[in-house]
């Protein structure tokens, strides 16, 4: 059943409406009479049936413009949607309806309006009796009723319909008065129970109250709290300050190690160390380097004058050692100096964080206790502004007891209709035509796709697509022959002549040097025995060859001519594991060349592409007029797919009174969904003995077949 189905949808696809017209074209009068009667039959049926009237009303509930205190409003706020949506359910509710029912004089009303309905001889016959009571009203009411929300507003759009306009109007009115009064009544009851509460309420916030003040003040005292701000504040600027000490000192210390690192790396040597600014600008090292200088210049003015041994160069010598020996030692005192000063900074640095690791303790206890206190005065201040809010409501509330109203507005009053909505004949008559006409053409439509092609042979004419052959049906086959090679074995025979007239049409439109696909939808419908009949019949004019594509399935020629020796065929020159001259064959008997399918087995579009096969049959083309593929079915597998695309030409063959249209059109369907098409269609297995569609292709019947049969005895 899913396989027919999927076969009907891939048809649509197909999209051709020439099969559609043609099926339309042969049954249009039986159509229109059909469609016809079933439309006369509605529009009767129309007429006698019950007519009904429906009245409307517009109305929109707005929210409270006075904030009228009730249950819900005191805990929670409505949405605009829920407070529509609980407004409509409130129309619709037994409450309301109660209202109605319960009113002496509405009910008389009603009753008086049921008896004056005139009724026709069809609905006194069709429909039950009923009594007008109280029940009978509410259920009409409850049913008939009808609520819808204009969206984003407050608007509600009310129908009520019935068999007699002024019932439709009158439930409408009783609908909207009894929600009004259901409305008020409802308010006042809610108003009372909201004072009673709010009441008890205003007691519990009084002593919530009280016990939130006394809770506050007892943390206070407990905590020495009296203006914990300023404290707070104190303690701030002090970690700041204690802050700012303790990197201002890092700073230094950082320095100060720097300047060591750079003594160590300098190891002792004078002038490196005079590099160092802190050593350089000491005020000792300053004096002893002018006088260096002094005495520099005094050597070289000596020198001019005096030898190297004179005494006052001697003496001018002796000064700069002593200025030097004094350099180094107030270098080095300069160093030790600065090792002290950097150990008395390391602590002072360790005693300023432990100063500030106290204030900030501290300040953290400061600011617990003020969290907590802040928590209590929230409590404070939270109980009395919801003490507040509910004395306003208690104003509210009083203010309400007098100014309890409906928040229903009518914008447009119940109408009264004058003409009814329903049945309406005329329209009625020609939907009626129109769906059935659809139905039937469906059902009609149906059962085409799903016969035979015997049967159906518009389907076939309205694929555009040239019939290239017809082959007989074989009654009976002779003792020792067989159907695969009846061309060979049985020459006079009709299905011999039919291979004959099916070559001539291949050779009249087609090329040579072409390579012909033969599929079709689905097993057993004689593709393998057309194929290798043509194929034998080319043989005896052109050179041939004979491909068996159909690899999944053990190969039909190798067991049917039982070669001596194993076969390789087209799966191992795929699977690159026999050569081409390896695989070719010749029938026996004749110079046909055949490739048979192998002995391997596998899914074709795994293995190679739609180009590699086209190249293989390209090459065969050039030794060979023909070459004749016999792929597997379309439906199964998609083998066939890959090989449309790369021969030249494509046949499709169909079997009579056994291929429903719907398989054949949605197997063309598949080939034509690649880029490919049919070139020409094959039928088989055509009863001859009946009068059918192809008779004209028979020379007007069997009898053509007999005829040749006899010339040729």
């Amino acid at each position: 059943m899913i396989k027919q189905f999927n076969e009907f949808i891939n048809f649509f696809d197909i999209g051709d409406l020439r099969f559609i017209l043609l099926i339309l074209r042969k049954n249009i009068k039986n159509l229109i009479l059909l469609s016809l009667c079933v439309a006369i039959l509605v529009f009767l049926i129309s007429l006698n049936i019950e007519k009904k009237y429906i009245s409307e009303a517009t109305i929109v509930i707005s929210p409270e413009e006075n904030n009228i205190v009730n249950i819900e409003e005191v805990y929670s706020v409505e949405s605009q949607s829920n407070r529509v949506n609980n407004q409509v359910a409130i129309l619709k509710s037994d409450e309301v309806l109660e209202f109605i029912v319960e009113d002496k004089k509405k009910q008389l009303e009603f009753e008086r309006l049921y008896s004056q309905i005139k009724i026709t001889t069809f609905q006194r016959l069709t429909k039950k009796k009923v009594v007008v009571d109280k029940n009978y009203i509410k259920n009409v009411l409850r049913q008939n009723f009808q609520v819808s929300n204009v969206p984003r507003s407050d608007v509600l759009k009310l129908k009520f319909i019935s068999n007699d306009p002024r019932i439709s109007q009158l439930a409408l009115k009783s609908i909207i008065s009894s929600y009004q009064r259901y409305e008020v009544d409802s308010k006042i009851q809610i108003t009372n129970y909201a004072k009673t509460k709010i009441a008890s309420r205003l007691e519990e916030l009084v002593k919530q109250i009280d016990i939130a003040e006394k809770n506050l003040a007892n943390y206070k005292k407990e905590n020495n709290l009296i203006d914990t701000g300023g404290v707070k504040e104190l303690k701030i600027d002090e970690i700041q300050s204690i802050a700012k000490r303790i990197i201002d000192a890092k700073q230094d210390f950082q320095k100060k190690q720097n300047d060591l690192l750079s003594i160590k790396i300098a190891d002792g040597d004078i002038d490196a160390l005079l590099a160092i600014e802190d050593l350089r600008s000491l005020d000792q090292i300053k004096t002893i380097k002018d006088s260096l200088a002094a005495n520099e210049s005094q050597i070289q003015s000596l020198s001019l004058i005096y030898t190297d041994n004179h005494p006052k160069l001697a003496k001018a010598y002796d000064y700069k050692f002593k200025l030097n020996q004094q350099l180094e030692d107030e270098i080095n005192l300069g160093i030790e100096q600065k090792a002290f000063e950097l150990s008395n900074l390391d602590g002072f640095i360790k005693l300023s964080e432990q100063e500030l690791n106290k204030s900030t303790e501290e300040l953290q206890l400061i600011e617990e206790k003020e969290s907590g206190m802040m928590k209590f005065l929230r409590e404070v201040e939270s109980s009395k502004k919801l003490y507040e809010s509910f004395l306003q409501r208690v104003k509210e509330t009083n203010e309400a007891q007098n100014l309890q109203v409906s928040k229903l507005k009518i914008i447009e009053m119940p109408s009264l209709a004058t003409n009814p909505i329903s049945p309406k004949p005329t329209k009625n008559f020609i939907l009626g035509m129109f769906l059935s006409f659809l139905g039937f053409f469906g059902l009609i439509f149906y059962k085409e796709l799903n016969q035979s092609v015997l049967k159906s042979p518009e389907s076939i004419d309205s694929l555009g697509l040239p019939q290239v052959g017809v082959l007989p049906r074989v009654q009976k086959i002779k003792k020792g022959y067989h159907i695969l090679q009846m061309f060979l074995e049985d020459s006079e025979s009709n299905f011999s002549e039919s291979i004959r007239s099916a070559r001539a049409v291949i050779e009249s439109k087609f090329k040579k040097n072409t390579s012909y696909m033969v599929t079709s939808s689905n097993p057993s419908e004689g593709k393998t025995s057309f194929a290798f009949n043509l194929a034998l019949s080319l043989e005896k004019t052109q050179k041939v060859l004979f491909i068996e594509a159909d690899i999944r399935r053990p190969s039909v020629l190798n067991s049917f001519y039982k070669f001596d020796k194993e076969i390789l065929g087209l799966g191992e020159i795929i699977t690159g594991s026999a050569s081409l001259k390896d695989t070719i064959f010749k029938v026996p008997g004749t110079e046909l060349d055949i490739i048979t399918s192998g002995e391997k087995r596998f899914d074709m579009s795994d293995i190679v592409n739609r180009e590699q096969i086209k190249k293989f049959f390209d090459t065969l083309k050039i030794e060979y007029d023909y070459v004749i593929i016999d792929s597997p079915p379309v439906q199964p597998v998609s083998d066939t797919l890959i090989l449309a695309q790369a021969t030249d030409f494509n046949l499709f063959l169909i079997r009579s009174e056994q291929t429903r249209t719907v398989t054949y059109m949605s197997a063309i369907k598949k080939i034509q969904s690649v880029g490919s098409k049919i070139h020409g269609i094959v039928i088989n297995d055509l009863d001859t003995s009946k009068d059918s569609y192809y008779s004209y292709y028979y020379n007007y019947g069997p009898s053509y077949y007999n005829y040749y049969s006899s010339k040729n005895s």
